[in-house]
């Protein structure tokens, strides 16, 4: 799964020209290839997409079977501007995601001292109560009764 992985998230996949990539996190990788819409009729009217075939690119192991899954399917490579652009772009969205996890993990990590922090002043001042009130609450004398 790394190798699909990679080849969807670093923009090897988008290199093809006409592809988009959608990544849902816990979701089966599938291509969706669609096609257009017979529209002739319709002027001025967007262009519709029907869809083709679905293709669970899991089945393919290699980078390699993927590029060439892509070739078969018709899709052309953009020019090497393009995906330089495309994987400039996917190097620039990880480092941003990374940062942003690197700054989460530090929040977490202030957060988790200042509650350390609270809990070993709340046993400090229990400890301090316990030993300004004698230990058990009470007064801390020795009462003893006469004998007549």
């Amino acid at each position: 799964m790394p190798i699909l992985k990679s080849f969807l998230k670093d923009g090897e996949a988008e290199s093809y020209q006409n592809v988009q990539v959608k990544f849902v996190p816990g979701r089966k990788a599938i291509m969706t290839i669609y096609e257009s819409g017979d529209n002739d009729d319709d002027e001025g009217e967007e262009e519709s997409w029907v869809e083709k075939e679905q293709i669970v690119l899991s089945d393919y192991k290699t980078k390699d079977e993927m590029h060439a899954l892509m070739v078969e399917k018709g899709f052309q490579l953009k020019s090497p501007e393009e995906v330089e652009a495309i994987q400039q772009q996917h190097k620039d969205e990880a480092e941003a995601e990374r940062i942003k996890a690197e700054e989460r993990r530090e929040e977490m990590r202030i957060r988790r001292e200042e509650r350390q922090r609270q809990r070993e002043e709340k046993m400090m001042e229990d400890a301090r109560a316990e030993v300004e009130g004698g230990g058990d609450g009470s007064s801390g004398g020795v009462s003893m009764g006469g004998l007549n």
